[in-house]
Formats: structure tokens, C-alpha cells, sequence
């Protein structure tokens, strides 16, 4: 058994990407993907949540409760489509295509 655990692992310290990043705003560094705690400019760090449920906004679509949610990081929004879109999480709630945003549990990381 490991000699170190930290419970608190749901959040981790990374460098911010090209851009920086907004509080609020999900984020993919390698196999990692979470929301970022606060707003940090390009290479400082910034924590991300990787564990919990979150709004994003969204891409026209409809998901139901239970359904894969992807990431378009061009258009930085929430997809139904898998196909060049990594996988972040499930929707845990039902989401018309009026909708502005699904509410997602995060996977907290990329498969």
C-alpha cells in the first residue's frame, strides 16, 4: 500500500496554457481536464478542479440525463459530438437544443 495519500487530489496546480485562463473556464493539459479555481495568465499556475459538477455553455444540441459530454476547445463549449472532441464528463441533467448550458460531472481526466 502507498505510504501517501491526499485526499485533496481533486484539485491540481498546472501551468496556465497559451491564452491563460478565466476562473471558471475548463481546461486540458495532456490527459488532465478540469475548471480553472481562478484566472491565471499564460504559464502560471493555476489550480483545476477535477472532480465535481459544473455548467458549460454549450453547443446547439440536445443531451439527456446520463449522456457522454465532449469538449470543442475552438469554440470552448460543451458537444454531443464525440469525433475530434474529447470526452469530460456525463450530462446530469437533461439539456434542449434552446439551451444555453448542460450541467456536467467531470471525469477529471481525458480518456
Amino acid at each position: 500500500m502507498p505510504d501517501y495519500y491526499d485526499e485533496e487530489e481533486d484539485v491540481v496546480t498546472i501551468p496556465a496554457p497559451a491564452g491563460g485562463v478565466k476562473r471558471g473556464e475548463f481546461v486540458i493539459l495532456g490527459k488532465l481536464g478540469g475548471v480553472a479555481v481562478h484566472a491565471a495568465d499564460e504559464g502560471e499556475e493555476v489550480e483545476i478542479e477535477l472532480e465535481g459538477s459544473f455548467d458549460f455553455p454549450k453547443a446547439s444540441g440536445v443531451f439527456s440525463l446520463g449522456a457522454p459530454v465532449y469538449w470543442d476547445a475552438g469554440a470552448k463549449k460543451a458537444t454531443a459530438t464525440a469525433q475530434g472532441n474529447p470526452r469530460i464528463g456525463v450530462a446530469i441533467g437533461a439539456a434542449s437544443s434552446d439551451a444555453e448550458e448542460v450541467r456536467v460531472r467531470l471525469d477529471g481526466y481525458i480518456p
